[in-house]
């Protein structure tokens, strides 16, 4: 559940140490006006919307267009603001705009019912935002009994699409208030990977120095930044000094303000966020999705075409794609479905042509197009995915795996049948031909939620009934799958069906190598493996392996410990025939295997500080590569070591325990 609504607060004894809210709404009643607001004219277009768009918690306050010139708001209750004579006001906001020009986005006062008086505005050029606005109101209205505010828009309300609102808040801030707005660093990382995110400044003292934390379990890195000049309302985008640097996994990202110009925050409850990371196993090459929503009625999109089917053709290899017929703007597409009317609204569709590439709008022209394709083979592919389908008569069987490198929940699959070539369909916009048309999506316009577990592979096996679709030629149709976050709705992978495909199901491995080495005894059908390694091996052995089939797909995950287990994931070509292959790695004895287990050194990369378990009252020495002591301790019992005055490289840290049983582990120093 969200905030409170609509809170007519007085918070504490003192204005300067506690602070004050005034009005604060966040729209979680799902009420249009929310309880003690109204609107002044076109009450019909405020609506209260289920997604992010502000960047806020669903629900959302919602404007959409409307042909004409007009003037809408959306009225604060009466607030009684005696004695003050200023107040901050922030909210969240997103516009999405149509034409750029002739309109205005508003904020404005008024007491005793009266004239409403500007404190905010911007003349729209374009999308804005998501963003948070924040300002502090000092005019003639302040200090009355019957205070208002309000969000509006006026001007020609057609050339807008939708402005989206949430987390409104009227307050009398704090003296030191800094906010922990968000966690930027990417969900899923592959290797070492900085701490990222933005803090806000809501307190009325500017921000010269912020001290911040961020932890993984138990573990926590600290960072200090000084010279820092926040203002109130102004955003500040951090790094953390210390890398994020962990096993494959999922984990949970806590970073904290801990100190606000040397001292204890006024208001500790905005002061940390959680984010989940996924440090991936292993990644492929991605594919990008483009789905375009038009028209057999829409002028625009034949234009577009003359230039975007040519464009398609040349880069068909590189991309999956579909296309919507919709019904409208002219007396209707004869091949719109209700299926494509759902996608429309998924997608928040409002005009034709109208591109979505890789779950995102995207202008209509081929070099924005390109971008998608240019991103996509920039990007690591996170998951693999393989589509067969048979058709029989009228009836298809379609059957889809997916092989995930990380853990993904609230995922959509969706699947859709289309024919590549269409002559039927012809409108008004001198279009006589329509390629990638949607013909049935399956299951339904919805598709098929998902949670995907790292590794695991996921089938998917659908029959659909395609009488009674829009096709014309039964051997011309094609199956595309695309996998997304149905949350941002960011496509993660797609590709295309093979009609009658027999992916291999032999995923065995035909050998596996340490070292470069043959492993002795090796066994196609045995899946464990232990490997005792000589007396004063400090550095785990590099494991590869090779597929009896060359189309599969191997995973080799690393043991997290040395001595500990290493495994390879061996999957055939159909993605759903899995092996798992342990190789369990030990030192001969006369090293002391108990040690080994109980002396830990992480983590491995190291950007500099060291943790130790298992080390009170050692002896340590540090070496080089070539040998050479760089850092030793004696009677050591703490549990981090500093290596950040040492230059990148490999390090060896002999560690003599109680019982003088001698450990030796390597450490990759990595900044």
């Amino acid at each position: 559940m969200k905030k409170l609504s609509t809170l007519l607060l007085f918070i504490g004894m003192s204005v300067f140490v506690f602070g004050q809210t005034f009005i604060s709404e966040d729209f979680s009643a799902g009420e249009m006006p929310p309880s003690g607001w109204s609107i002044d004219d076109l009450q019909e277009k405020w609506s209260i919307n289920s997604g992010t768009e502000a960047g806020g918690i669903a629900p959302e306050a919602k404007f959409t267009y409307l042909s004409g010139n007009n003037t809408t708001r959306l009225i604060s209750p009466e607030t009684d603001l005696s004695g003050f004579t200023s107040a901050s006001f922030s909210f969240r906001h997103f516009l999405d705009d149509y034409s750029g020009s002739g309109y205005t986005l508003g904020a404005a006062t008024r007491s005793g019912g009266g004239a409403w008086n500007d404190v905010w505005s911007v003349n729209p050029t374009g999308d804005i935002g998501p963003e948070e606005v924040s300002f502090e109101i000092n005019n003639g209205d302040m200090g009355a009994s019957d205070f208002q505010i309000c969000l509006y828009v006026t001007g020609n309300t057609y050339n807008l699409d939708y402005w989206y609102i949430d987390d409104i808040l009227l307050f009398n801030p704090l003296a030191l208030d800094a906010q922990m707005v968000s966690i930027t660093t990417s969900s899923y990382v592959g290797g070492p990977t900085e701490v990222e995110g933005i803090v806000k400044n809501f307190g009325s003292t500017q921000i010269t120095s912020l001290d911040l934390d961020w932890e993984v379990d138990g573990m926590v890195h600290s960072t200090s930044i000084t010279g820092l000049s926040i203002d109130f309302g102004e955003n500040y985008d951090f790094t953390c000094d210390d890398l994020f640097n962990f096993p494959i996994g999922s984990y949970d990202l806590i970073v904290t303000i801990v100190n606000v110009n040397g001292t204890t925050d006024d208001d500790p409850s905005n002061n940390s966020l959680t984010k989940g990371i996924s440090v991936i196993s292993h990644t492929v090459a991605k594919k990008a999705a483009l789905e375009e929503f038009t028209s057999s009625t829409c002028g625009p999109c034949a234009s577009f075409h003359n230039t975007f089917v040519p464009w398609c053709e040349t880069h068909a290899d590189e991309m999956t794609l579909v296309k919507y017929q919709m019904n409208w703007p002219g007396s209707g597409d004869i091949y719109y479905t209700e299926e494509g009317g759902v996608r429309r609204n998924y997608y928040g569709v409002t005009w034709v042509p109208w591109l979505v590439g890789d779950g995102e709008f995207t202008n209509t022209n081929t070099g924005a197009a390109q971008g998608v394709l240019n991103a996509a083979a920039e990007a690591s592919g996170l998951m693999s995915l393989v589509c067969s389908h048979t058709l029989n008569g009228t009836e298809m069987t379609i059957t889809t795996t997916i092989l995930p490198y990380a853990n993904f929940d609230n995922f959509k699959v969706t699947i859709d049948v289309f024919e590549y070539l269409t002559t039927q369909n012809v409108g008004s916009n001198g279009e006589t031909s329509f390629e990638h048309v949607m013909m049935k999506m399956v299951p339904d316009a919805n598709g098929t939620s998902v949670n995907l577990v790292d590794r695991v592979p996921y089938t998917i096996t659908e029959t659909v009934q395609l009488s009674g679709t829009n096709v014309e030629e039964w051997d011309d149709l094609g199956v595309a799958v695309i996998v997304q976050d149905n949350s941002s709705k960011f496509v993660f992978q797609s590709d295309y069906s093979l009609e009658d495909a027999g992916y291999a199901t032999e995923g065995r491995l035909s050998n596996i190598y340490l070292d470069g080495s043959a492993l002795a005894g090796f066994d196609p059908d045995v899946m464990d493996y232990n490997v005792e390694l000589p007396v004063g091996t400090v550095e785990m052995p590099v494991i590869t392996a090779e597929l009896m089939d060359a189309n599969g797909v191997k995973v080799i995950v690393p043991a997290n410990e040395f001595p500990g287990t290493a495994t390879i994931d061996a999957y055939g070509e159909d993605l759903a025939s899995h092996y798992t292959y342990n190789i369990n790695l030990s030192v001969l004895t006369g090293i002391g295997h108990e040690a080994f287990e109980a002396v830990q050194v992480y983590p491995n990369p190291t950007n500099g500080q060291l943790f130790l378990k298992g080390t009170a009252n050692t002896d340590i020495k540090i070496h080089n590569a070539i040998g050479i002591q760089v850092a030793s301790y004696e009677d050591f019992t703490g549990n981090v070591i500093d290596l950040s005055n040492l230059e990148n490289g490999i390090y060896f840290i002999n560690i003599v325990l109680e019982d003088k049983t001698v450990v030796n582990k390597k450490i990759n120093l990595f900044r």
